[in-house]
């Protein structure tokens, strides 16, 4: 751990040597790990007057293959090549007269866990979840950006708090631990406009990186990260990374100095602006100027873009995806923006990720609000374009959009029966991650109509239906919220008035709805049919669904009923034998021609069934 840590320090520092005519500003990655088989890969060095510089190794076992310098001297290539079997150890790069600490360090012995369809997923912000280190809150050097009073300001939360916090969660009942993006961000303001007002805002959410390699402070240090990671795994809880590989922040070096001029989709002083219309990419006869405006275009004109098809800049994000997974002992990866960027690319992304790290899952953020859409967007077939993106999994909007709709009253509940109807257009339905909402959308506890009572359905369809199910860190207290107003969990920061990380700093209706979500999350455990189960389609009306899922033998029964008065339901005659109560309240009458199913108002039950 300690070597692991120190090259870590390393990579963080910003490595600067000068003579008059070169200097060196960073060196990407800082590190690679020591492997039974040789490795090559290419090193970028960033700085100035590095035309003619000269680079060799002084120091430890690493092997120059080729130099490529790139017009401008601002910005050197170095292949490397890192020995069989080679001693993990300090090595020293000499670039001119910058002498550059290298390090190759022992790979971690544990093997990845994917993620998958028994687990359940939690999304937490770091700044928003807990604070566990006020001492980090507004670190050296930069703006002062610290204030909760503030919603676009720094709060405070950081690795110490998550881990803190990490017991309530394993006792909660979730699996697997999301985090938003840790990479280091600007330490300045960011002038912006909302709603037509000009306002400073800052990266707190992590979406706006300046170094691929550096970790926010106001997060923590390498060090506390990993710690974060040891614990979580050590009381079973997964790790999943999200990575930004198609564009970087706004005061990222590269936004007014990048490495080659085919860097970043351009003219940089005038770029090109995403058009958002995701949909001409899955259409085969759209032009194909309309679709490189989804892929080769700046993110509202403000995050530069990167040109995934240039092979310098392939090999950089592939290498720093990796350098994240391996050294920090993911177990999957969560992608943003994922159709912005060339399918060619996810594929060679994918394909080499599978190579290092095989049967890690990755999740892709697709915002298609329709099946057809974000069916072309996962992977695991060939498209029309003859490209397999290889990612897995995706966020399944289009299920968000219908529970979203029977859960504040507006449809009737038989559209989730209409929407997962349309499960035969995926090549994996039992992959896709389902949510109640996420950090760019409005809490379901902020939609009008949503009561407590209709939150405690929301929750019971969520955690019982197919998909992998992924809760937004105070979803199981009803936080509310939304895109321009992310909330701080209730007792994770010191000034807090009451801990809604404790039953007694729970308001009733929270408490009741944690309750729920606990449950819920622990039967899952026990019944694979749940996590598993194929899932067929029982009762589908304007107040009730109910479904059977069955898995290895085993089958539950899942009735939700909306309605404001009890509501008698008749099951096919398949189901004629018993139904015991698993959670919730339910009356089962076995009949000649199927069983009748009691269920009260505004309640869900959960029941196994035998022949």
């Amino acid at each position: 751990m300690s070597r692991l840590v120190r090259l870590m320090v390393v990579g963080c520092f910003a490595i600067t040597a000068t003579s008059e005519a070169q200097s060196v500003d960073r060196v990407g990655p800082p590190s690679w790990w020591a492997d039974a088989s040789t490795q090559r890969i290419t090193l970028l060095v960033e700085g100035s007057g590095l035309l003619d510089a000269t680079v060799r190794v002084s120091e430890g076992p690493l092997r120059i293959q080729r130099v490529e310098a790139i017009a401008g001297g601002r910005a050197l290539f170095v292949d490397v090549e890192i020995p069989a079997g080679a001693t993990p150890g300090r090595c020293v790069l000499e670039v001119g007269p910058s002498r550059i600490p290298w390090e190759i360090v022992p790979r971690p012995a544990r093997k990845p866990q994917p993620f998958g369809s028994d687990d359940v997923l939690y999304l937490v912000m770091p700044d928003r979840f807990a604070d566990g280190d006020p001492a980090n809150n507004d670190p050296p050097g930069g703006d002062r950006m610290y204030d909760r009073k503030d919603s676009h300001a720094y709060h405070g939360g950081d690795f110490a708090g998550i881990r803190k916090r990490l017991p309530y969660l394993a006792d909660l009942g979730v699996t697997a631990l999301w985090l938003t993006p840790i990479y280091r961000t600007a330490d300045t303001w960011t002038e912006s406009n909302v709603d037509g007002r000009p306002r400073k805002m800052a990266d707190f959410h992590g979406y706006a990186p300046v170094d691929f390699y550096g970790i926010n402070p106001r997060f923590g240090t390498f060090y506390e990260y990993r710690s974060l990671v040891d614990e979580a795994h050590a009381l079973g809880i997964k790790v999943i990374q999200d990575q930004l590989l198609g564009f970087t922040g706004p005061k990222h070096p590269w936004r007014n100095r990048p490495p080659t001029d085919a860097w970043l989709h351009g003219p940089i002083d005038h770029p090109p602006q995403c058009t958002f219309k995701t949909e001409t990419l899955a259409d085969p006869h759209s032009r194909e100027v309309d679709r490189r405006g989804v892929t080769d275009g700046w993110y509202y004109g403000v995050l530069p873009d990167l040109d995934m098809r240039d092979e310098r800049v392939i090999r950089y994000a592939v290498q720093q995806s990796l350098w994240w997974t391996t050294l920090f002992e993911a177990d999957g990866v969560r992608l943003d923006t994922f159709p912005m960027v060339d399918r060619t690319f996810w594929r060679t992304w994918h394909g080499r990720l599978q190579e290092v790290h095989p049967g890690m899952l990755v999740v892709g953020e697709a915002m298609c609000w329709d099946a057809p859409l974000l069916s072309f967007f996962q992977g695991g077939r060939v498209g029309w374009d003859s490209v397999d993106p290889g990612v897995q999994s995706v966020f399944d909007f289009p299920m968000w959009g219908s529970s979203q709709g029977v859960f504040k009253g507006k449809d009737p509940v038989s559209a989730l029966a209409k929407g997962l109807a349309n499960d035969h257009l995926y090549p994996r339905s039992d992959l896709l991650v389902t949510m109640l909402d996420n950090h760019d959308l409005p809490r379901l506890a902020s939609v009008p109509g949503v009561s407590p009572a209709r939150l405690r359905l929301a929750a019971a369809f969520l955690l019982t239906s197919r998909g992998i199910p992924q809760l937004t860190w105070g979803d199981e207290i009803g936080l509310p919220g939304g895109l321009d107003d992310r909330r701080d969990f209730p007792g994770g920061f010191p000034s807090d008035p009451r801990d809604a990380f404790t039953q007694a700093g729970r308001t009733p209706d929270e408490d009741r709805l944690f309750q729920t979500f606990r449950a819920l999350l622990h039967l899952r455990k026990t019944e694979p049919a749940l996590r598993r189960g194929r899932q067929t389609t029982l009762v589908a009306s304007d107040d009730a669904y109910v479904y059977s899922r069955e898995c290895e033998g085993s089958t539950v029964v899942v009735a939700i009923n909306r309605g404001e008065k009890p509501a008698v339901l008749k099951l096919p005659d398949s189901f004629k034998g018993s139904g015991a109560v698993l959670y919730g309240e339910a009356r089962w009458t076995p009949q000649p021609d199927g069983a009748e199913l009691e269920v009260p108002a505004e309640t869900a039950a959960i029941l196994g069934y035998a022949r």
